[in-house]
């Protein structure tokens, strides 16, 4: 995994609350099926993992990260976390060590 500190940009991000919707299934399933207001946020980091270590992320978003920790206290951040061949994923930790909400793109959903 490599990491990229951005220069901040705001982009519009629709997220489901990973706590209740632990995995990418079913924050795909969310996103698809209900209609998820939008929310502006601010990309300050772009995690790049491998597809393995991007499987094993969107198994468990409840899972505690490592990385996620140094941004846990700022509730308008995001991370952008790729992989190749994956849709890019914004995770907002908002005061915890894991991915409390996870999203796409308002464009991408």
């Amino acid at each position: 995994m490599t990491t990229q500190l951005l220069q901040p940009y705001q982009l519009r991000v629709r997220f489901s609350l990973s706590r209740e919707l632990a995995s990418y299934r079913s924050m795909m399933r969310e996103l698809s099926g209900y209609y998820v207001e939008p929310e502006l946020v601010w990309v300050i980091e772009r995690k790049t993992m491998c597809q393995c270590e991007h499987r094993v992320f969107t198994r468990d978003f409840t899972k505690p990260q490592y990385w996620i920790t140094p941004f846990n206290s700022r509730p308008g951040h995001c991370i952008m976390v790729v992989a190749p061949g994956m849709l890019p994923l914004y995770v907002r930790a908002e005061g915890h060590s894991y991915a409390r909400y996870v999203g796409l793109a308002a464009e991408e959903t």
